[in-house]
């Protein structure tokens, strides 16, 4: 897929989703014969006279063979983490209720009238809730597939169908797609302070499997450098033994996964140390879901205020 790269505003990964990145089937094999490419359906059984030759098939049966084409790995489609239907193991009722936002709700004053970004929106139905249920100033939510941005903007246009100009909801909203990982390390020069908070829920993984340390090292520094002077990143990592099962899904994948140093047990030691610069972490809550893949926990990183400053 085709990734734009939005320098001006950041961007997620986010995961065409039937399931989530922690339904770990085993990957589609692909067929171990190539289907003949060499049968012409205009040739007729009388043409064939060598007796050597397998006996003559119908044009109708050529034609049919003619059309298999091998199967596909279909989890190839998400090796961004870009499940079209991710939020169907998020949700736990009928309506939308993502449990991560039971814990997010424990505080929020860290949300109300602030400027956020959300990495990895997916189609966006997390991101509604934050704005609606919090009273966000603005929410810019952000994913690589271009696919669940329309989705997402597309769900933004049905419901300011529904409210008129004038309120926040749901035009404090918008989604764009593009890559948030820069294409050089040069470019973190040009950042500048522009949210209050950064979401980066469930998506550290995806990153790291597809541009390796140096992709996720390069994104945390420019988390850091978007947020305001006692700005929040919320970060909710998955544990690396969530890696393995996802690292067949390209050669380039594999590699990466081999040559991972920094482990997401170190990700709060980074995110501290001065090559970032946080000042804190805690533990804002553990999402108390039905499956134990998804009981991660969400932290809060602060960036360092201006009084503490020396």
């Amino acid at each position: 897929m085709e990734v734009e790269n939005n320098n001006n505003l950041p961007v997620k990964f986010t995961e065409k989703r039937k399931a989530t990145d922690e339904d770990e089937g085993d990957v589609t094999k692909r067929l171990k014969h190539d289907v003949p490419n060499n049968l012409d359906p205009l040739t007729t059984a009388s043409s064939v006279s060598n007796s050597t030759h397998p006996p003559p098939q119908s044009p109708k049966k050529r034609l049919q063979i003619q059309k298999q084409k091998p199967r596909q790995n279909k989890d190839q489609n998400f090796m961004y983490g870009n499940y079209k239907h991710y939020y169907g193991k998020r949700i736990l009722d009928k309506d939308f209720h993502d449990i991560r936002l039971d814990v997010l709700a424990t505080q929020p004053e860290l949300f109300q009238d602030k400027q956020l970004l959300d990495i990895g929106c997916n189609s966006g139905h997390l991101s509604i809730e934050i704005a609606k249920r919090f009273n966000v100033k603005s929410l810019v939510g952000l994913d690589i597939d271009r696919s669940l941005v329309n989705d997402a903007q597309m769900a933004i246009g049905s419901l300011k169908r529904q409210n008129p100009p004038g309120s926040r909801f749901p035009y404090n909203l918008r989604f764009l797609q593009g890559n948030y990982v820069l294409e050089d390390d040069v470019l973190l020069e040009i950042e500048r302070p522009q949210f209050d908070v950064i979401l980066c829920l469930s998506v550290t993984k995806w990153i790291h499997l597809n541009f390796c340390d140096a992709g996720l090292k390069q994104a945390f520094r420019r988390m850091f450098l978007q947020l305001r002077t006692g700005g929040k990143l919320i970060l909710e990592p998955q544990s690396f033994d969530t890696y393995k099962r996802r690292k067949k899904l390209s050669e380039k994948i594999r590699e990466n996964y081999n040559a991972i140093e920094l482990k997401p047990n170190k990700f709060t030691e980074y995110l501290l140390s001065p090559e970032v610069g946080f000042a804190t972490m805690e533990l804002m809550g553990v999402p108390d879901h039905c499956e134990s893949g998804f009981k991660r926990p969400i932290q809060i990183f602060t960036k360092r205020l201006v009084d503490n400053d020396s």
